[in-house]
């Protein structure tokens, strides 16, 4: 096959994420499109960035019989009719995180994308991870052994304060289909079901501690999504597991996941938002001594080749994570395997998310229904 032709609608994060994560493929893709809702900023966008060609309508962009791929962003409430939009133009689609405002939403655009035949991936960063692609081969070769127990954490401060300059607002909506457990979560559970396999059932409580939104030009916006989030989980595997998350953490501690099992110890964490370049894995055998024995297990560089290209990784980077995902799915549209982080994936994940809010207001848990 030909190299996939690329659109982007986005000329924020989808420029200063995707679209490099794009270009690391090489001869594999090209960036050949950019979307935004208006002519002058599509246009600006193009002309600098070096695509060749600006959309200012995304059903236009869908429905150009010379873009192969669509990658979607913006927010999740106008994502979906981006997706069905570029489902029906015979496209495959990148989706971001939150894959969708709904259970209903969720299901409806996978059902669509298995209906078109085409590819459907979701943007999780952080499953294209160097580290945790190690961490899941050393989960695959036995080094935990039977596994007993699985923490996840990832907090970060981006509401407390906002952060300047971050286009916020919208964040405090949740009809807009966000939340910290819809967007940190959705994150953090793409990464367990990929490390440990299916959760059947959790329970957890939400909240929303900071009451009011402050920007430096003096806007105050009080938030109806949650920032908190504190659950536990139960894996088929009979695991136990501890989830939680706030996007109002003082100090941005960072992301964690931790697993004990009857024969290992393995720990993958990062400061702030995981990157190639920030994260670290360690881990022990079992051993009769009651103190830490974990050491930094050493990433092989294979693990940067991408599209046959070693990737310099940047402090604070998602290039690389995010280069690693696309080229899976330049691989899926190629062989018609699975992708990581399909839609299939990510209705299981929205259908944790929403169980995780039954569980929040009925304070009981929650069975994961896969009717």
């Amino acid at each position: 096959m030909s190299r996939l032709r690329i659109g982007i609608i986005s000329a924020n994060w989808g420029v200063q994420t995707h679209l490099p994560a794009w270009r690391a493929l090489g001869d594999e893709v090209e960036v050949t499109a950019i979307c935004t809702s208006r002519r002058e900023t599509a246009e600006a966008a193009a002309s600098a960035t070096g695509i060749p060609r600006a959309f200012w309508d995304f059903r236009a962009l869908c429905a150009d019989p010379d873009i192969d791929v669509v990658d979607c962003g913006t927010r999740p409430l106008l994502r979906q009719q981006m997706v069905a939009a570029a489902l029906a133009g015979g496209k495959h689609v990148v989706n971001q995180v939150p894959f969708a405002v709904s259970l209903d939403a969720a299901q409806e655009m996978a059902d669509a994308q298995r209906g078109a035949g085409k590819v459907g991936v979701v943007a999780a960063s952080i499953l294209g991870l160097p580290q945790l692609g190690q961490m899941k081969q050393m989960i695959e070769d036995g080094y935990l052994g039977e596994v007993f127990q699985v923490n996840c954490q990832w907090n970060i401060s981006l509401f407390n304060p906002p952060v300047p300059g971050f286009a916020w607002p919208w964040f405090s909506d949740p009809a807009e289909g966000v939340g910290v457990t819809r967007n940190q979560g959705s994150h953090m559970l793409h990464a367990l079901l990929h490390l440990f396999g299916p959760i059947d059932a959790v329970t957890g409580q939400m909240e929303t501690f900071v009451k009011e939104w402050s920007a430096d030009s003096g806007e105050v916006v009080r938030p109806r999504t949650d920032d908190t989030m504190n659950g536990l989980v139960r894996f088929r595997s009979g695991a136990l597991g501890q989830v939680s998350t706030s996007w109002v953490a003082t100090d941005s501690p960072g992301f964690v996941i931790e697993a004990f099992g009857r024969d290992g110890y393995l720990r993958l964490s990062s400061s702030n938002y995981p990157s190639a370049t920030g994260t670290t894995l360690i881990g022990a055998k079992t051993n009769p001594y009651v103190r830490p024995t974990a050491q930094p297990i050493p990433l092989p560089d294979a693990w940067l080749d991408v599209a046959g290209r070693r990737l310099a990784a940047e402090p604070g980077s998602q290039v690389v994570s995010m280069a690693r995902l696309y080229a899976g799915m330049v691989e899926a549209v190629r062989s018609g395997a699975e992708p990581l982080g399909s839609f299939t994936r990510a209705v299981e994940v929205q259908r944790i998310v929403e169980a995780f809010y039954a569980a929040s207001a009925t304070r009981q848990w929650v069975e994961i229904d896969r009717q």
